[in-house]
């Protein structure tokens, strides 16, 4: 009886210990939208905005700048959209590791989006993972070295719908979409 005493307030502990991802709660997102249903959209879009996460005092600007830039229906029916709050380097990769443990089956593609210093840790990570971000469904990437609300242009958008649009077919049919199916 004492052993499985001990056993249990050792298991309670462990319980205890293990460590969740930051990236688990939505405070830590300015902007995650897993709860769309994700076969409404086909893809995702991972946002880095330049304003890094310093103190609560610039989560209110950051979020309302995010939703600008990227929110606000410019993705709506393409891609879900998640935006982490990051700091430093450390955050980006713990983000888009709790994005791929949580909402990638590596059969579902995403975009990369980053905008000033954000976006430089974003590129950064992306060109030390270039080959398994493929693998896992990265098929755009778009980053700008200032932040600026006008960088999401349709061009753009129109450019990440074509993109999601050959990965699909690509994964549907096992070879590259023919040309000229896609509108301009």
């Amino acid at each position: 009886m004492k052993n499985s005493v001990f056993m249990l307030a050792v298991a309670a502990l462990l319980a205890g210990c293990v460590s969740k991802s930051p990236y688990d709660h939505l405070d830590n997102w300015l902007i995650r939208e897993d709860p769309v249903r994700p076969f409404f959209v086909h893809a995702d879009i991972i946002y880095v905005p330049g304003d890094l996460y310093v103190d609560m005092g610039n989560v209110s600007h950051m979020s309302s700048y995010a939703k600008e830039a990227v929110g606000k229906g410019k993705f709506s029916g393409i891609a879900r959209v998640f935006s982490p709050l990051v700091a430093e380097q450390e955050d980006v990769e713990k983000a888009l590791e709790w994005y791929l443990d949580n909402h990638q089956g590596g059969n579902r593609p995403f975009v990369f989006i980053g905008e000033g210093e954000g976006g430089t840790m974003l590129k950064a990570y992306e060109a030390a993972n270039a080959e398994w971000l493929a693998e896992r469904g990265l098929v755009a990437s778009f980053y700008s070295d200032l932040q600026n609300k006008d960088f999401v242009t349709e061009d753009m958008v129109r450019e990440i719908r074509n993109a999601i649009a050959r990965a699909r077919y690509r994964a549907q049919w096992g070879r590259d979409m023919p040309s000229g199916m896609l509108g301009r």
